[in-house]
């Protein structure tokens, strides 16, 4: 009788360890798929944060751009019209140098319209602009696009074809200025993140417009290009982004450059084709609210270790 009870005992003893066991596995596993829901909910809005904060500093920057290029064509309609009323060199030359005072543009160009150039100081030479602007002045079209021109640094050319005459004996079909790269920069103020935030205004097939990246990137000419030797996007992924930029589409996206994460925000300017982009890396975003997910794992793990023990 006595070995029946103590079998039972035993049995009953086991049968309470065993359903322990199982009540802590399944309380275990509860814990750990909460911590992991909760891990990717705050992941997730971790990103959404990031990105509205981004597009928002990159929609103010656009902001900045349209009021740039408004206000230098304006002045080049009201320019142009004011240097047909105006006969002498030397008068031409005065107002010229006014305008340049007032606007702070670096140069100002008589333009035909296969791109050869005469500046108010006489000297000529052909200007690599980036478009092709013959059609653009045929059609009356003001034109905005990059320049390269010899022992210069890259330019941005605002050119209006609401001036004609001939200065010099050189006949001009339109007048244009132009800016240094850094110059926009400065005016746009991009010093978004303490300066870390990179930006760029490309067209669509990733040519770049203005250019404010990293110097360990040199000058960067297409946009594209960077993602190619920089980036861990294969071929397919990248030949998508520029069908997106021709759609106008504005969205976001983490990619990997130089084994780094980076958010890339990208929207549709209201200048001509252009597409305005912002590159930030993901830790300068996520600072702060990197901080508060690291308290809260931290907190949650004292929660977990005390409900095991």
């Amino acid at each position: 009788m006595n070995i029946g009870n103590r079998n039972t005992g035993r049995e009953n003893f086991f049968m309470g360890k065993r359903l322990r066991i199982a009540v802590f596995i399944a309380v275990s596993l509860g814990i750990v798929l909460i911590v992991f829901r909760y891990f990717g909910f705050v992941s997730k809005t971790v990103y959404e944060e990031s990105v509205s904060h981004l597009t928002e500093v990159l929609h103010q920057s656009d902001q900045m751009l349209r009021e740039l290029t408004n206000k230098n064509l304006t002045y080049l309609h009201i320019w142009g019209e004011n240097l047909q009323n105006i006969s002498g060199e030397d008068e031409i030359r005065d107002y010229i140098k006014k305008a340049q005072e007032d606007a702070g543009f670096l140069e100002f160009f008589f333009l035909s319209s296969d791109g050869d150039y005469k500046m108010a100081t006489g000297e000529t030479g052909y200007l690599g602009l980036q478009e092709n602007i013959e059609e653009e002045i045929r059609q009356g079209n003001d034109v905005i696009a990059n320049a390269a021109v010899p022992g210069k640094s890259q330019l941005l050319v605002f050119a209006t074809p609401r001036a004609h005459g001939i200065y010099q004996g050189f006949e001009y079909d339109a007048i244009a200025i132009a800016y240094e790269n850094s110059d926009i920069v400065d005016v746009l103020d991009i010093s978004a993140f303490d300066g870390n935030a990179q930006s760029f205004v490309v067209h669509p097939d990733g040519r770049v417009v203005v250019d404010h990246s990293s110097e360990s990137w040199g000058n960067v000419y297409n946009f594209f290009g960077v993602l190619r030797e920089h980036s861990d996007m294969s071929e397919k992924e990248i030949n998508e982004l520029p069908e997106k930029f021709k759609a106008g589409r504005t969205d976001a996206m983490l990619l990997n450059l130089d084994g780094r994460s980076y958010y890339l925000v990208y929207e549709k300017s209201d200048i001509q084709d252009w597409m305005f982009l912002g590159l930030v890396q993901a830790d300068i975003v996520n600072a702060s609210m990197n901080s508060l997910q690291r308290s809260t794992i931290l907190l949650v793990s004292v929660v977990v270790f005390c409900i095991a023990a």
